[in-house]
């Protein structure tokens, strides 16, 4: 079996797995084949908490989980630090409930559930981004594509 080289894996798949504090940098490491200094680095740079075993204070609210895992970055995006569905898709799990984290995000953002499924804004090109002015329902969707005059 051959493992990937350091310059083999990019930062973003080392983002992929690397989904929370609760991750460890040597199970990444060892996941990708890359040296743990370079996973701590990407750790760093997204601002997660270092690793420590043991259980984590739960959060009061899902508001606060949902603030806990969004990290902004550059361009006006932000990137998902919870857990992902096998697909790649960010999803939040609290208190044995578990949604999206576009519903989520979305929800916070606008002050409304959404209507539909949530996607991105067709402006936002940036994979699995969760910046809430980035994400669309059904009714942003339909007033988009409405004619000028009819908005």
């Amino acid at each position: 079996m051959r493992t990937a080289t350091s310059t083999e894996v990019t930062n973003e798949q080392i983002v992929r797995h690397l989904t929370s504090s609760e991750v460890s940098n040597l199970s990444v490491a060892q996941a990708l084949g890359v040296p743990w200094g370079r996973v701590n680095e990407v750790r760093q740079q997204l601002g997660l908490e270092t690793y420590q075993r043991g259980r984590r204070v739960p959060e009061k609210s899902w508001e606060e989980a949902v603030r806990r895992r969004v990290k902004p970055v550059s361009g006006g995006h932000a990137v998902w630090t919870g857990n992902r569905h096998p697909n790649g898709t960010p999803v939040l799990s609290w208190r044995g409930r578990a949604q999206t984290a576009y519903r989520a995000v979305f929800r916070m953002h606008y002050g409304r559930e959404p209507e539909g499924k949530v996607s991105h804004s067709v402006k936002c090109k940036a994979e699995y981004c969760v910046a809430g002015w980035h994400l669309e329902d059904r009714v942003i969707r339909a007033r988009r594509r409405a004619p000028e005059g009819a908005r």
